[in-house]
C-alpha cells in the first residue's frame, strides 16, 4: 500500500476545492509550473514530488485563488482541541513534527484576499498559532512526505513523515458566527485606518512648504542611508507604505508629483514613472 498517495488522496477529499498549488521548495527556490492544478494532477505528479522530497525539498499545497481556508500553523495539542471545543473543528489536522500541528478551518463563504488574511491573523493570536504564518496564501504541508528541517533530522539521517492525523472534511460549527464577528471587526479596522489615511492628508496639507515631521514622508524615505543615490527605490518604499496605511491613491500620486526628481518634467513621463511605480508598489503590499 502506497501510504503517501492514500494521505494526499484523503488530504485532497477534506479540502475539496476547485484546483490547487503545489510548492515544492528546494535550496535552488520553488519548482515553477505547479499552480492551477486539479486533485487529478496533483495525483499523477506524485512520482515527481517524492523525487524532490528524497533529495530534500518540501512539499507544500494551498487551494489555488481565493478560498474558504485558514490555515493554522504551529500548534500545540491543546490548541488543537480548543478550536474544537470552540466550535471551530479543522476539516484536516495535520502533524508536521512531533507535537506541532497545522490546522485547516473550512469557512461557510469564500472571503477575498485581505478579509482572509484577517480572518487568519485574529485566529491565530487566539489559539497561539505563528502570526508570521497567518496570511491568505500560507501554504500548508502536504502529508505522506518528509519534513526536511535540518533540526528534524534524525540520527540514521531519515526524516520524520508528515502524518495526516484528521480529514473530516467538515465546515466548522461556528462559521456563520465567525463571519459576522470578523465582518464587524474588519470593517472597525477599516474605519481606523481611513481615519489615520485622512490625518495623514491633512497634517500633509498643513505642513506644505515646509520640513515634515511625519513618519510617512517621502523626503524622509529618500534620505533614509538605505535608500542613498537609488530615488526609484524610495520611491516605491513610500508607495508600499502608504498603500498599507490606505492611503488615497490620489494622495500618494500627488506626493510623487509634487516630488517628481527626474530632470525630464515632461508631463507624459512623469505620469507614466508614477503610475507604474504605484503598480509596483501595489503588487508588493498584496505580498
Amino acid at each position: 500500500m502506497d501510504r503517501t498517495l492514500v494521505a494526499v488522496q484523503r488530504m485532497l477529499a477534506a479540502l475539496d476545492a476547485p484546483a490547487y498549488d503545489i510548492g515544492v521548495l528546494s535550496d535552488r527556490g520553488m519548482l515553477p509550473g505547479l499552480s492551477n492544478l486539479s486533485a487529478e494532477g496533483v495525483i499523477s505528479r506524485l512520482s515527481l514530488f517524492k523525487a524532490h522530497n528524497a533529495r530534500g525539498a518540501h512539499i507544500y499545497i494551498r487551494p489555488a485563488g481565493e478560498h474558504r481556508f485558514s490555515v493554522l500553523d504551529d500548534l500545540n495539542s491543546d490548541s488543537v482541541s480548543r478550536l474544537t471545543g470552540d466550535g471551530l473543528e479543522p476539516c484536516a489536522v495535520i502533524e508536521t513534527s512531533l507535537g506541532n500541528f497545522q490546522a485547516w478551518l473550512k469557512h461557510d463563504d469564500v472571503y477575498l484576499a485581505p478579509m482572509s488574511t484577517f480572518i487568519a491573523q485574529n485566529l491565530a493570536k487566539r489559539y497561539g498559532a505563528d502570526p508570521s504564518a497567518a496570511d491568505w496564501r500560507r501554504f500548508g504541508r502536504l502529508p505522506g512526505f518528509t519534513n526536511c528541517k535540518p533540526k528534524y533530522r534524525r540520527g540514521n539521517g531519515l526524516y520524520p513523515y508528515v502524518l495526516l492525523r484528521s480529514a473530516t472534511g467538515v465546515r466548522f460549527r461556528q462559521a456563520a458566527y465567525v463571519r459576522l464577528e470578523m465582518t464587524k471587526l474588519y470593517q472597525l479596522q477599516e474605519r481606523e485606518r481611513e481615519a489615520r489615511a485622512a490625518q495623514y492628508i491633512a497634517n500633509s496639507a498643513a505642513t506644505a512648504g515646509r520640513p515634515s515631521h511625519s513618519w510617512l514622508s517621502l523626503e524622509r524615505f529618500r534620505n533614509a542611508p538605505k535608500f542613498l543615490d537609488r530615488p526609484a527605490a524610495a520611491d516605491l518604499a513610500f508607495c508600499v507604505a502608504a498603500l498599507s496605511l490606505r492611503v488615497p491613491d490620489d494622495a500618494i500620486a500627488t506626493t510623487l508629483d509634487s516630488q517628481y526628481l527626474s530632470r525630464d518634467p515632461k508631463p507624459s513621463r512623469k505620469a507614466a514613472y508614477i503610475k507604474r511605480t504605484m503598480a509596483k508598489a501595489r503588487s508588493w503590499a498584496q505580498r
